[in-house]
């Protein structure tokens, strides 16, 4: 089945995360006002990306123009390599430490610490690089989240 001159499969991924990240959202809104700040947030700005993604994929006017605009890469002429099993297994699992992290380090460890895994072993980034990276992205979290919103960040599991 075809939709917008696409196989509907090619949807389904982006289709998936916006039924999560709407339910995500619905839950999200039940919070306390200070406690759904960041949530609604990032839900609300999941949510406009993926609208964007389907919107991109499809073979219309707008489609290709929004492609041409954010990914003009794929416009190529050149396939895509699918990724392995193996690659696309350690991307989840990436993804997986990273939630992981978050809970057990809490937010102010756990960002950091990825930004700086993910520079240095995955994009190849020097360590002085991939630490001032980690840095400046505590940094604007701190500034945005603690000092800027007043917004108390989970501490994580072992927090006192």
């Amino acid at each position: 089945m075809r939709v917008l001159g696409r196989p509907l499969a090619e949807y389904m991924p982006a289709l998936g995360l916006l039924a999560v990240s709407v339910a995500y959202l619905v839950v999200a809104l039940g919070y306390k006002p200070d406690s759904r700040a960041v949530p609604v947030a990032v839900a609300g700005t999941i949510i406009v990306l993926l609208l964007l993604d389907l919107i991109s994929r499809s073979e219309t006017r707008i489609g290709r123009s929004l492609l041409a605009l954010l990914n003009p890469a794929a416009l190529t002429d050149q396939k895509p390599v699918a990724a392995s099993a193996g690659r696309q297994v350690a991307a989840v699992l990436w993804i997986l430490g990273f939630t992981a992290g978050l809970v057990v380090l809490g937010i102010l460890t756990a960002a950091p610490l990825y930004v700086f895994a993910a520079l240095h072993l995955k994009g190849r980034r020097s360590i002085p690089v991939a630490l001032a990276a980690a840095a400046v992205a505590l940094l604007a979290m701190w500034l945005l989240f603690a000092v800027a919103l007043r917004l108390p960040l989970y501490a994580g599991l072992f927090a006192a």
